[in-house]
């Protein structure tokens, strides 16, 4: 790894811009944007275009943060969320802003200016490379885009061996690593991308290794968990219990669906000689999340949120329906996969099948529990699934 001083003899390049701290909002929107449509870059502010450090005001750097952040939200079209270092060389200060290559490219000003980084430069993209940019967003799905950062060393191979093993029979303990390797890529765990290879989005998130102090999904992709929060009461006055979940699928399903099966209330009601208890619907829980992994919009900076409340929970997933998808088609089985990857894998675990049966089966099985009735709201970015517990 370079060290400060050394980037800084070298100068500015196709990865490496310096900014002075009074850069204005909309330059800076112009820097990001252009390092967000080709492969990334560092954003030093607090040093000047001939390497001269004028450093920034340390007591104001909770202010300088939040003109970054609002920036990546209000001045870029779709919002990011870039990671910020405030560091110390020779006695100064310096903020560093770090951008990964985009996952929903391509990226604009809110002037609806879109820009790349050439050399040590931005300028706003000629016609072909703006539709290049377009065409890669649509043909090549986001659950196989690589994951800048993130290698093989970053998987549990464990997993993928006994993945390997259950579906395809297949038992790779006695290939090299080279071979190994070379499968994983077919299998699309693992991606090539700028003389790299990197974990697939739909690769990490079935096989990312797991780290209950820090989870390696939350540091690479913190908008892929899942956040459960359960409420008192039906107004989000007071919260019971909170969890956000960043375990590989599909156990995260199972843990977010054992979350709610914790704070499940079971009310029972005498017939009779009978007593009748509320249901768990399990299966339905199941199915509404799976469907929220595999179908949300990974370009969006939002995790699935679950939403418990005493008369309904809600599963919302970032993202609109695809294409000339309804919600009456939904419930009739007719569904488009956003992530093809996501669901392969899904099928291969068994939470899921190739048919679009998930919906229906959802409608079949609560026509067996009178106790509940579910409604299904799409949004411009969203769809929320919400299921009322009806006491009859």
């Amino acid at each position: 790894m370079k060290t400060l001083e050394t980037i800084i003899q070298n100068g500015e390049n196709s990865r490496v811009e310096f900014k002075s701290v009074s850069v204005s909002p909309k330059t800076l929107a112009e820097e990001m944007v252009a390092f967000l449509n080709v492969r990334g870059g560092v954003i030093y502010i607090g040093i000047e275009d001939d390497g001269i450090i004028s450093g920034i005001d340390i007591n104001r750097k909770e202010s300088l943060e939040d003109i970054i952040m609002n920036v990546s939200r209000n001045n870029i079209t779709p919002p990011i969320i870039p990671d910020i270092e405030i560091i110390k060389y020779n006695g100064k200060w310096i903020a560093k802003v770090i951008l990964t290559e985009g996952l929903s490219k391509p990226y604009q000003t809110t002037g609806g200016k879109y820009y790349i980084r050439a050399g040590a430069s931005k300028r706003i993209s000629s016609r072909e490379e703006l539709l290049r940019l377009f065409q890669n967003a649509l043909v090549c799905h986001i659950d196989n885009h690589p994951i800048p950062g993130t290698s093989l060393e970053h998987l549990n191979t464990d997993k993928i061996k006994q993945f390997f093993k259950s579906v395809y029979e297949l038992d790779i303990s006695d290939m090299d690593a080279s071979e190994q390797t070379n499968l994983f890529i077919n299998a699309s765990i693992l991606t090539p991308y700028d003389s790299q290879i990197h974990t697939s989005l739909a690769g990490f998130i079935f096989f990312a290794q797991s780290d209950p102090t820090f989870p390696v999904i939350q540091k690479y992709i913190p908008h892929a968990g899942i956040q459960f929060v359960y409420y008192e009461t039906n107004d989000k006055t007071s919260i019971l219990d909170r969890y956000t979940c960043y375990h590989d699928c599909p156990q995260a399903i199972d843990q977010i669906v054992q979350k709610i099966r914790i704070n499940w209330k079971t009310p029972s009601t005498i017939k009779g000689l009978v007593r009748e208890e509320r249901p768990f619907p399990m299966s339905v829980f199941r199915e509404l999340l799976v469907n929220a992994v595999v179908h949300r919009d990974y370009s969006i900076q939002s995790t699935i949120y679950v939403n418990m409340f005493p008369d309904r929970v809600e599963i919302i997933s970032p993202g609109r329906l695809v294409n000339t998808v309804t919600i009456e088609k939904m419930r009739a089985g007719i569904s488009v996969s956003r992530n093809p990857l996501l669901m392969k894998f899904m099928q291969n675990y068994r939470y899921a099948d190739q048919l679009g049966r998930g919906i229906p089966m959802i409608m079949r099985s609560l026509e067996k529990m009178p106790k509940f009735d579910i409604d299904f709201i799409a949004e411009d970015d969203r769809l929320a699934g919400i299921l009322h517990i009806i006491e009859r």
